[in-house]
């Protein structure tokens, strides 16, 4: 398992966000679209379907603000015996007919800026045809270890979308 952008890879699935665990919601990405995960939000969105797909409430590292929330939240939900499955994402799908908006759950607590806006560049390339998930999922099936450094992770998702890596100011 690796954790690249908004992405989780294994040798086998890729997901938008951290994979379901039953009947919990998930977004599955294929060669062919988006699949809905769980038990309130099944559906299949092909790529030649689908205009536009944006990702909301990403947890995006931008202030000690938003640290000392994410620090409160867990000691409250440890505290209380509750479980807590991560921050949640809303992933997005707009289609010609219809406007869906999916669960999925973040899998780190934080994201650094440019590695979301080059995950959400990504999905732009597939939803507009410059690119396939397929060098993802290949990667994903041969990639030995954990995940990569903010570094590495920011090239691919630039590789994988056929986007220069842009500079962070």
């Amino acid at each position: 398992m690796s954790m690249v952008g908004l992405f989780w890879i294994t040798g086998t699935a890729a997901h938008i966000g951290a994979p379901p665990n039953e009947p919990g919601p998930g977004v599955l990405l294929t060669e062919e679209g988006l699949t809905g995960l769980g038990a309130d939000q099944s559906g299949r969105w092909t790529w030649d379907g689908i205009q536009r797909v944006t990702v909301a409430g990403a947890p995006v590292r931008s202030s000690v603000r938003r640290a000392a929330g994410l620090l409160l939240d867990t000691v409250i939900t440890a505290t209380f015996g509750g479980v807590d499955d991560g921050p949640v994402m809303f992933v997005r799908i707009e289609t010609p007919t219809e406007e869906v908006e999916l669960t999925a759950y973040a899998p780190t607590a934080c994201y650094g800026p440019a590695e979301c806006r080059l995950s959400q560049d990504l999905l732009d390339a597939y939803v507009n045809g410059r690119a396939t998930p397929a060098a993802l999922l290949d990667w994903g099936r041969t990639r030995q270890g954990g995940t990569p450094k903010r570094a590495e992770r920011e090239e691919l998702l630039a590789a994988w979308g056929g986007t220069p890596r842009r500079p962070e100011y």
